[in-house]
This record gives C-alpha cells, structure tokens and sequence, in this order.
C-alpha cells in the first residue's frame, strides 16, 4: 500500500507542490504513516533525476526543482515483504521505463527481489503498443490474487497511469487534473481533481491525454 503523484507538461516546471503533497499524503492522508521509504524519477530536459531513500519522505527536504515528466512514491510495505531500500520504487529498466504501484498482487513469482511490483513490471513492461500493454495488464489482474494494480510507468517521455483494483475504493482510486498540463495522485490535491474509473489506462504526452483504454 502506497501513495503516489505523476505528472507530465509541455515544458519544464516547478515541482515542489508534488512533493510536498506526497509527504502529506505519507504522513497524515489514508491509510498513513507510509514510511517505508520513497523515490522519485523524472525527466529534466535531455536529463534524469533519480534518487530513492529508505527514510520516510516526510522526513526528506528537497530542494528547488524543475521536470516535464515524472513519478514519485511514497512505500508503506505490504505485510508479508520485507522494508528495505531494495524494494523502493520506482523501478526501472534500461530502455527508458520507470515503474512504481500500489497494491498488493498475492501469489505472483518473485522475479530477483521479494517484491511483487518488481514482478509486476517485469511481466508487462516489454510491449509494443499500448493494446498489447493493456492486455499484458488483463492477464496479470487475471492470474493473481490482488488488491490493487495502480501504477505509474515513464515510458521514454510519456506518462502511462492505470487505475485498477478489486476493494477499497476509496483508498484505491486515483485522482487526476488536465486543467494545466496533467497531474494525478493517489489523493486529490484541490477540488480540480477527478476520478479515474476502475480498470481505466491513461497515456500521457506534453500535458495531455492522448488515449484512454479500458483493461
């Protein structure tokens, strides 16, 4: 169980309020404290800021900062896994792919690391178009037991946000704004936000969504 904030702009922007709303969220939103650490990635120009820390993120400063596309999360650790800087999201590949979620998916084999979002990533980030990523997705939810499958996932310099679980509603449910650019969260950060319906991807590039798939 987790809490998280994405967001994708045509150009660079502040975003300190991003983070300043994920250690709220840690420390006094649903289900809090998440303490179990937290990261970020996120795209700044032709570069990427990466950083994770076993310290609760409302523990953390961080300094004034500027992004178009980005991720962070804040880790409350499933029950049965273990807490350790090894199991922080997100996650990522080589080919251009960060990945942090929400939710515990029960029963699925460990890829390297006790971790079942490392799994889960390892399982659908290989695609080549988004249908064959929302079928990748179909085919997780399907095969495992699971309480939530939201993730977050940078691929190049798009934003991919899936809202997917099977209870708890209200702690489960993203929250997203496309008023100025495009911002989601695992609560909402001001009256602006809407939710996302259940099983629901969303694609993401310079602020705007460009497709909605149903999973």
């Amino acid at each position: 169980m987790c809490r998280m904030v994405g967001f994708c702009f045509e150009a660079n922007q502040e975003i300190n309020g991003f983070f300043e709303h994920l250690q709220h969220m840690a420390q006094t939103g649903k289900n809090a404290p998440h303490n179990h650490g937290w990261g970020i990635y996120a795209l700044f120009d032709d570069a990427v800021i990466y950083y994770r820390s076993a310290r609760p993120v409302y523990e953390e400063e961080l300094v004034p900062l500027k992004a178009k596309v980005g991720i962070l999360h804040a880790r409350k650790a499933s029950e049965h896994l273990p807490v350790s800087f090894i199991q922080l999201h997100p996650f990522i590949d080589n080919h251009g792919k960060a990945f942090c979620h929400n939710g515990t998916i029960y029963d699925i084999p460990f890829v390297s690391i006790e971790s079942d979002t490392f799994s889960y990533f390892m399982k659908i980030k290989d695609f080549s178009s988004h249908d064959e990523l929302a079928e990748r997705i179909r085919k997780v939810a399907e095969s495992y037991r699971h309480t939530g499958m939201n993730f977050l996932m940078i691929n190049e310099d798009e934003l991919i946000v899936y809202c997917g679980y099977s209870q708890n509603e209200d702690y489960y449910t993203l929250w997203y704004s496309d008023e100025a650019g495009f911002v989601v969260a695992s609560e909402p950060m001001n009256d602006n936000f809407k939710p996302m319906e259940n099983r629901t991807m969303f694609v993401v590039r310079n602020g705007r969504v460009g497709k909605v798939l149903k999973v």
